[in-house]
C-alpha cells in the first residue's frame, strides 16, 4: 500500500530498474518468507532482475550456512572475539533457446558456485544475551551482504552473455 502512493524510504536506491525493463529470473530453493529471500528479491531488483514464475534464467540456491571461528581467547580462557561467516551456494541455469547464439552448456553453471561474507564480533562473557543479540544482527547484515553479492554476480554473468 505504501509503495502504491509513491512512498520511498530516505536513502533508498533511486536508480532501481523499472519492472517493465527488468529481466525475469526464476529463483528456486528458498522459502519465500525467509530473511534471505526478502534480501535477495530487493538486491535482484536493484540489479535489473525481477523474480518470475517462468523465465529463461533459473537461479538455484542452497540454504545459507553460518559458521563461527574463534579468533582470540581472553585471560579467563573464554572467547574474546570471533568471526561469523555466511556462505551461500548457487547454480545458474539458462534455458536452451534455439534462436539464441548462447550455448546452454557454456552459459550454465555445471557446479555450485559459492559466495561468502564474514564479520568479526567481540564476545562479552558478562553479557551473553547482548552478545547473542549482536550475533543475530550480524547474521541479518550478512544476509544483506550475501544477497547483494549474489545479485551482482548474476547480473554481471547475464550482461557478459548478452554481449
Amino acid at each position: 500500500m505504501l509503495s502504491a502512493c509513491g512512498f520511498q524510504l530516505r536513502g533508498s536506491d533511486t536508480q532501481a530498474v523499472d519492472a517493465d525493463t527488468s529481466l525475469p529470473i526464476r529463483v528456486v530453493g528458498l522459502s519465500a518468507y525467509s530473511d534471505f529471500a526478502s534480501a535477495l528479491q530487493v538486491a535482484l531488483k536493484r540489479e535489473g532482475l525481477a523474480q518470475a514464475e517462468r523465465a529463461d534464467l533459473t537461479l538455484i540456491i542452497k540454504p545459507v550456512e553460518f559458521s563461527q571461528n574463534t579468533l582470540t581467547v581472553g585471560e579467563s580462557l573464554r572467547i574474546a572475539d570471533y568471526d561469523v561467516s555466511g556462505r551461500v551456494r548457487y547454480q545458474l541455469i539458462f534455458k536452451n533457446d534455439p534462436e539464441s547464439a548462447v550455448d546452454e552448456l557454456a552459459a550454465s553453471d555445471e557446479f555450485d558456485r559459492i559466495i561468502e561474507a564474514s564479520q568479526r564480533l567481540d564476545y562479552d562473557p558478562e553479557a551473553p544475551l547482548a552478545s547473542r543479540a549482536e550475533r543475530d544482527e550480524t547474521e541479518q547484515a550478512l544476509y544483506q551482504e550475501l544477497a547483494s553479492r549474489l545479485a551482482r554476480r548474476v547480473a554481471l554473468r547475464v550482461q557478459a552473455l548478452k554481449s
